[in-house]
C-alpha cells in the first residue's frame, strides 16, 4: 500500500511532494511529520479542505506558522 507523508507547521496540515520523507522535515521552522496515511485517505483529506499539497522546493521558512492558502508562496505552488 502506498502511503503519504502529512507534515504540520502547528497550523496547516499540507504534503511536500517534491521532498522525501525525512527531508520535509524542519525543526528550526517547526514543520514536522503529523502522520503517513494511504493515498485514497490523502485525497479524500484535500477534498475536504484539510489538506493541502506543495509542489516545488525552496527555504520552508516561507510555509513556517502559516495558515495555508491555495496559490504560491516564493518557489512554492500550493493546491
Amino acid at each position: 500500500m502506498q502511503t503519504t507523508t502529512i507534515y504540520t507547521n502547528g497550523k496547516s496540515l499540507f504534503t511536500l511532494e517534491n521532498y522525501c520523507k525525512t527531508a520535509g522535515v524542519s525543526h528550526a521552522n517547526k514543520i514536522t511529520i503529523h502522520s503517513e496515511v494511504s493515498k485514497l485517505k490523502a485525497r479524500a483529506m484535500h477534498s475536504n479542505g484539510q489538506l493541502h499539497y506543495i509542489f516545488g522546493t525552496g527555504d520552508r521558512k516561507h510555509i513556517a506558522g502559516i495558515s495555508l492558502k491555495r496559490g504560491k508562496i516564493d518557489n512554492f505552488q500550493i493546491i
